[in-house]
């Protein structure tokens, strides 16, 4: 079986989700969220100060498909968010979980 490549792309591709309306959280990220008090506005802005942390992206447990870490802060620069996102049918890009670095 051959592993996936990953997309090089992912900041813009996940800018132009945000944007396009194409980013939506899994059931889990928005447990994740309300629990630590991540809005989903927190996220939409903290796409514009992302950056890769490549060295946590991560397979899926079925190996087809990358999940890739991103992190940036919000517009007040109070939370310090790391996502994990993954590729549906491109554009639509899936947030799997949300963390505040901060907390």
């Amino acid at each position: 079986m051959h592993l996936p490549i990953k997309k090089e792309t992912v900041l813009l591709d996940l800018i132009f989700a945000t944007e396009a309306g194409l980013l939506t959280p899994s059931v889990h990220a928005i447990e994740q969220m309300k629990a630590r008090n991540i809005d989903f506005s927190d996220i939409e802005e903290a796409v514009y100060t992302a950056v890769r942390e490549d060295h946590k992206d991560e397979l899926t447990k079925d190996s087809t498909a990358w999940k890739y870490a991103i992190r940036g802060t919000n517009q007040n620069g109070d939370k310090d968010i790391r996502i994990i996102v993954l590729y549906l049918e491109s554009p639509r890009m899936l947030i799997v979980t949300a963390i505040d670095k901060n907390k």
